[in-house]
């Protein structure tokens, strides 16, 4: 049972996020990326988790998310159903991604 790596899922999230002109609501982002790369997610990305019963793709980008804050790279919350958005380091990594030069996240 594997699971599409944090790594990739970020990638998929900074090149949503810069489709969507840098910004977008959780919900927003996850129908993007679900509409782009959702023939690449496994089988066990669909199951729920059993913590919560959110879906495990949705859930392990929503840690991704958390992580790429802590790097710099997504604004942090200020208040609740804030959206998702790139900082300045997060369009740079963007573009490094977009152009085949980035690859982490």
């Amino acid at each position: 049972m594997q699971l599409t790596p944090h790594e990739v899922l970020g990638r998929w999230l900074l090149t949503t996020l810069g489709e969507m002109g840098g910004a977008g609501s959780k919900q927003a982002v996850l129908r993007r990326i679900h509409e782009r790369y959702g023939s690449q997610l496994t089988r066990t990305d669909h199951l729920p988790q059993p913590s919560n019963g959110e879906v495990k793709w949705e859930n392990r980008t929503a840690w991704q998310r958390n992580r790429m804050v802590k790097a710099g790279l997504l604004k942090p919350y200020q208040k609740r159903g804030d959206p998702w958005a790139l900082t300045e380091a997060g369009w740079a990594a963007q573009r490094a991604l977009v152009s085949g030069q980035g690859r982490s996240t």
